[in-house]
């Protein structure tokens, strides 16, 4: 009987602890399956698994030397090839876990802290759910997922070791957790950060005079627990001193990674703690309201969530060893929860202080803050509900409804990213056949290639098609056409362009330039492709390849027949795949009579700019609460394609250019639409307008070009464009 009574109780516990995580996840994946696939690093490292192996760890000797204070980096992605080498379906399953792996410890964290398992639940939810970092659900992140949620789980085993009676078992517990943080550390050394997560809970339980009087054997539990970070920075600094690590080469800025963190402090309120606690609330309240076109499935699925969760905490109630105590009823233990967690938040953000880089993007940045963030949401919503119940429930609801619908947006972006990407690889690999050893050079017609989120160069390109193909091809090169831009940038960002030849081709970098304080630009030498070595794929605007239908049809056949490399990651990579199961819930599903572009509306959630003559886009932080993208143009014309479903009657462009190189070049600017020339006026030094003529815009896809002259004064760029849209006369006008 005795066992039965554990077996209930440990089925009880574990229901409590992963049903509303797994609840959430099932949700998030039911729309679109497993459609999303490799986006940036995952095509690197399947280059390299296809050219060197598979391999698990980072060697100073092996293919990723730069990474060697991360060694188990390719951990994840290694096991993930191993398991199913023609698909990304096991990458999936693995983030999916990783999802789970950080709900269930954080619901035990907070449940244990505060007495109520509810809160422990609505903690779990906050964490999977939390808007603020924009990379959770994209395959490019599972180390980071399963990183974060080891460091989770051992916290929650130490705290069990702190809670265990006997001290065999404590000891054991102990151990386990140190082991898992590091492993956790050796995927990702961000952790660091959080090694005071597991004093959390008793600090929030019993105050700081409950930590500043930890008994013997408690130290000596925490003792194993640091002991793992100390054999971790040991190997750090013997790996930093053997290798150029990457770490070193994206911080300082030039200045140092201490002193430039020290210039960066007041950035860890004003972006990291604001964008943490407020501004990714603020972004999911803006995408549930205008990145929608039906809430259906949102509601459906948040109603399902809430009732998996109500169900969950139901077989939680009752009596547990945490639960007696009369100042869990108290005000006391919500704020030093909400205090616990507000130091990890800025302890989460905090590393990436030392990258000018890495604080301009919201990719990854945020995710070690999360942790923090929902505990201090937690300790805040435990106060409202101390105040009054139903504002705090309807809050509770209201912060996963747009939690799930922000990371509802963020699937489907990526899922969208993916689409166009698995479309020109689809018909790079249906048009033809490379032989080993054979350079490639793609003319990308649809003009998205090499954008940071498409393929950046031809490097990424070929790493790409050596995994689907399944061996290693010769050099490949990218040129946007009809502009001729070579996807190779030079040390301003500026891209160079394709020439073709008697002898095959020929790829120069742009020209040298200055710019203030900037002596003039290193110009390398040309590349150059033997036309008797090179196989040149054509993708039309459209994004489909161009090849005869008679062989494109008879390779398509052989590829979704042969039991080849290449035709088993053709039918499991890139076959066409739907990305929303239901009816299109988003307004990017549809072509509509009006466009606006803006190089990208919510933080690092940029699709490519499908064009030429533009400089990769560039964010403005001025706080946590608002970004903002514009890109510079970098050529003397530069265009950007749309799809529109004009109607009948008159149309206008405007827009606005935030930044110019010189007078000169607002002066000379001029406007063509689809080849024709527009007048454009300007209405302030920023803004301008034109009407568009009578034709000019066509049902499909436009082209829209901005001319003018560059300043190889001022780094060879124009004007910076923040925005354009093309409006019917009738529409009301809009503006940042």
């Amino acid at each position: 009987m005795m066992v039965e009574k554990n077996r209930y109780s440990f089925f009880n516990r574990a229901c409590v602890l992963l049903l509303p995580s797994l609840a959430i996840v099932l949700a998030l994946w039911l729309p679109f399956g497993f459609s999303m696939g490799g986006l940036v690093e995952e095509w690197d490292l399947l280059g390299l698994f296809t050219e060197h192996g598979p391999f698990l760890m980072v060697h100073l000797d092996g293919p990723l030397p730069a990474h060697a204070i991360r060694p188990l980096m390719p951990l994840s992605f290694a096991l993930s090839y191993l398991a199913d080498r023609d698909s990304f379906d096991v990458w999936h399953w693995l983030t999916i876990a990783s999802l789970l792996a950080k709900g269930g410890p954080m619901s035990y964290l907070v449940s244990r802290a505060t007495g109520s398992r509810g809160w422990g639940v609505v903690a779990a939810a906050l964490l999977i759910l939390y808007p603020a970092d924009t990379m959770q659900m994209s395959l490019r992140s599972i180390h980071i997922n399963i990183a974060i949620a080891l460091v989770l789980t051992g916290s929650a085993l130490l705290v069990v070791a702190f809670e265990t009676r006997g001290l065999f078992r404590a000891v054991v517990a102990a151990f386990a957790a140190a082991f898992l943080y590091l492993v956790s550390l050796g995927i990702y050394e961000a952790g660091l950060v959080l090694i005071a997560l597991p004093l959390a809970v008793p600090f929030a339980r019993y105050g700081l005079s409950r930590l500043l009087h930890l008994r013997r054997r408690e130290l000596g539990l925490a003792a194993i627990w640091i002991a793992s970070v100390c054999l971790y920075l040991a190997y750090a600094a013997w790996a930093s001193h053997k290798v150029a690590s990457y770490q070193a080469q994206v911080t300082g800025g030039g200045k140092g990674p201490l002193a430039t963190a020290i210039a960066a402090l007041p950035k860890l309120f004003t972006i990291g703690g604001l964008r943490a606690l407020v501004g990714g609330w603020v972004d999911a309240w803006h995408m549930v309201a205008t990145e929608y076109t039906s809430y259906l499935y949102l509601g459906c699925a948040a109603a399902a969530i809430a009732a998996v969760a109500l169900v969950a905490v139901a077989m939680g109630r009752g009596r547990s060893s945490v639960m007696g105590d009369d100042d869990f009823s108290s005000w006391r233990v919500p704020l030093r929860l909400g205090l616990a967690g507000l130091v990890l938040l800025l302890a989460g953000y905090a590393p990436f202080l030392t990258s000018p880089y890495h604080i301009i993007v919201s990719q990854r940045t945020f995710l070690w803050a999360t942790p923090g963030a929902a505990m201090a949401w937690t300790g805040l919503l435990m106060l409202v509900w101390h105040w009054a119940r139903i504002p705090a429930v309807a809050t509770v609801c209201l912060l996963l409804v747009l939690g799930f619908g922000a990371q509802l947006f963020q699937f489907h972006h990526y899922t969208e990213l993916m689409q166009r990407q698995r479309a020109v690889l689809r018909d790079i690999v249906e048009a033809a056949d490379v032989p080993a050893g054979k350079s490639v050079l793609v003319l990308d017609g649809s003009s998205q290639i090499g954008h940071s989120w498409f393929f950046v160069n031809g490097d990424m390109v070929r790493n790409a098609l050596n995994y689907l193909y399944g061996r290693s091809l010769g050099k490949v090169e990218v040129c946007r056409s009809p502009s001729m831009e070579w996807e190779r940038a030079d040390q301003f960002g500026r891209k160079g362009r394709c020439i073709r030849n008697d002898a095959g081709w020929t790829f120069e970098y742009a020209p040298s330039v200055s710019g203030p304080g900037s002596p003039p630009s290193t110009v390398e030498a040309p590349r150059h492709f033997s036309k008797n070595d090179t196989v040149v794929v054509s993708v039309r605007e459209d994004g489909v390849a161009v090849a005869s239908t008679q062989e494109q049809s008879e390779r398509k056949k052989e590829l979704q027949t042969g039991d080849d490399v290449v035709a088993r990651r053709y039918r499991g990579v890139l076959s066409a795949r739907s990305s929303d199961r239901f009816a299109p819930m988003f307004r990017d599903e549809a072509v509509g009579a009006s466009y606006r572009w803006s190089f990208g509306d919510w933080w690092n959630l940029d699709l490519p700019t499908r064009g030429s003559g533009w400089r990769e886009a560039e964010w403005t932080v001025p706080n946590g609460l608002e970004q903002y993208a514009a890109a510079w143009m970098m050529n003397s014309t530069a265009d950007v394609l749309f799809e529109l479903a004009p109607l009948a009657g008159g149309y206008r462009v405007q827009g606005v250019f935030d930044q110019f190189a010189s007078d000169a070049v607002r002066e000379r600017m001029s406007l063509r639409i689809n080849g024709k020339a527009v007048a454009m006026r300007w209405v302030s030094p920023a803004r301008f307008e034109a009407a568009v003529p009578s034709g000019a815009l066509i049902s499909g896809t436009n082209r829209i070009g901005f001319v003018t002259e560059t300043d190889d004064k001022y780094f060879g760029l124009a004007g910076r464009l923040d925005w354009f849209e093309v409006t019917p006369v009738s529409a009301a006008t809009t503006s940042r």
